[in-house]
């Protein structure tokens, strides 16, 4: 492509590309502005590079239209007819004519798939949430898994968008695959927000990524040489030109699809410069006060698709501060919940474990008390809790805590990841489960440390915090 413009950061991916087609790197995201040459690169040259290398790989290439799919398709056949491919490549050819059905001595042509003629290399188009039939493929490449904002802020779309990247794409990978994922971020738990925040955990893939906003925030890295406030690319879109656009777009979109950050629609409750890198803590302290469990199973009236049964594990230590960690899941039924609250019971030792109460969490802690009684194990100190008060304004009590450094969370921990993101979208983020477990656990220290239920609190710091002594079960 000789007339292809070329900027540092397209000689960037091509060196991260490089080493994803040498096994280098399995798992891949690049974020970039809209039209800065990421699908040019990924979608349209890199499958034709695999298959001239080896003309027995097998692609599945998804995009978020079955179109838009098709088109890539042809885009990478018409590379492959080209002269200079075949010059370079003269092992990897493809049937000369469109063919819909494959029979004995045919190769298979078409929008949809086509096959490398004499070999077993196979692309494949789809897209994305359509199924994905026949064999798998050694190499997976995602293009942009959302048409536009109003997909990805809908939770029922990123829902599907999720499970069919688990049940459908995740499924056809080969052992040994490897998955290169481009996109312009939109939404903090877009698929891309969600496979890195479960990248924290221990047996989950680990994503190599690389990011590039159209303005530099940020000071040189290995990758990106620009200085705060230098563009990305003024060939093509000048400061002056994105002075417009993030004008036109206003601050959300701007910082999600050209900074790739992310950000709660409508603003949030407490300023992003509480959650930097030093609210993060390793090691669970040695010397502690009290420790307590809370669950808002998140099943009651006004619950929404894709709401998390939530458990926050609080731990106050000797040194005022809080330590925080979380157990987030979708769509847990009651059984699952019971086990796992019995599970970290065992592992974490709370001394006061409160339960919602509204409508049925009540016979979720009756529940509880059963299974205890059955597994042979001390009786669970539950407290239920029924809330008369609003979600937001109980969770709005967090912000002494969280305006003063009180509070420290899990570090490597999926749910405490989870549970942050969920502070810093709030009151606008899709989810609150995490945040209103939060706050019902420190309710309980609140109200029974230092109070005849447990020993005494260091130096009063729930008094000292502006943070009102009442009831536990309000």
């Amino acid at each position: 492509m000789p007339k292809y413009h070329v900027n540092w950061h397209h000689q960037v991916i091509a060196e991260y590309l490089d080493r994803f087609v040498a096994g280098e790197i399995k798992r891949l995201m690049i974020f970039a502005p809209p039209q800065f040459g990421k699908s040019e690169l990924v979608s349209r040259r890199l499958p034709a590079y695999l298959l001239g290398r080896n003309p027995d790989a097998q692609i599945i290439a998804c995009s978020y239209a079955f179109t838009l799919a098709t088109r890539l398709n042809r885009d990478v056949q018409r590379i492959m007819d080209a002269r200079e491919y075949r010059r370079l490549f003269p092992g990897t050819q493809l049937s000369g004519t469109n063919v819909r059905t494959k029979s004995q001595g045919t190769w298979l042509r078409n929008a949809d798939i086509f096959e490398v003629v004499g070999r077993h290399g196979t692309y494949r188009s789809t897209g994305v949430g359509g199924g994905i039939t026949g064999s798998g493929c050694n190499f997976g490449i995602i293009d942009d898994p959302y048409k536009d904002d109003e997909e990805a802020y809908s939770p029922t779309i990123r829902q599907k968008r999720e499970d069919w990247y688990r049940g459908t794409f995740y499924t056809r990978l080969r052992e040994g695959a490897s998955i290169v994922v481009i996109a312009t971020r939109w939404h903090r738990r877009d698929l891309m927000g969600t496979l890195l925040a479960e990248a924290e955990g221990k047996n989950a893939d680990k994503w190599t990524v690389v990011s590039f906003p159209a303005m530099s925030d940020d000071e040189p890295s290995e990758y990106d040489p620009r200085k705060p406030g230098e563009v990305l690319w003024p060939a093509f879109k000048t400061k002056r030109d994105l002075d417009t656009i993030r004008t036109t777009l206003g601050p959300v979109k701007w910082s999600a699809m050209y900074q790739q950050e992310p950000r709660a629609e409508g603003g949030s409750e407490w300023p992003e410069s509480m959650f930097g890198s030093e609210i993060w803590f390793d090691q669970w302290p040695r010397e502690w006060i009290a420790k307590a469990i809370a669950l808002d199973p998140s099943k009651g009236q006004g619950s929404k698709w894709g709401d998390y049964s939530a458990f926050a594990l609080v731990m106050l230590g000797k040194d005022g501060l809080l330590y925080v960690d979380a157990d987030m899941a979708n769509n847990r039924n009651c059984s699952i919940i019971v086990q796992t609250a019995l599970e970290w019971q065992r592992t974490f030792g709370a001394d006061y474990f409160g339960v919602e109460s509204n409508q049925f969490q009540e016979l979720l802690a009756d529940d509880m008390v059963e299974a205890c009684t059955r597994a042979g194990m001390p009786m669970l100190p539950i407290y239920k809790i029924t809330n008369t008060i609003s979600k937001q304004v109980r969770i709005r009590r967090l912000t002494p805590w969280l305006s003063q450094g009180k509070i420290r969370f899990k570090g490597g921990s999926p749910g405490a990841k989870l549970l942050v993101e969920q502070l810093r979208d709030f009151p606008n983020a899709g989810h609150d489960d995490g945040p209103d477990a939060l706050e019902m656990a420190i309710r309980l220290l609140a109200g029974l440390v230092g109070q005849g239920e447990g020993p005494p609190e260091p130096d009063n710091i729930f008094g000292s915090l502006g943070y009102e002594r009442e009831s536990v079960f309000a």
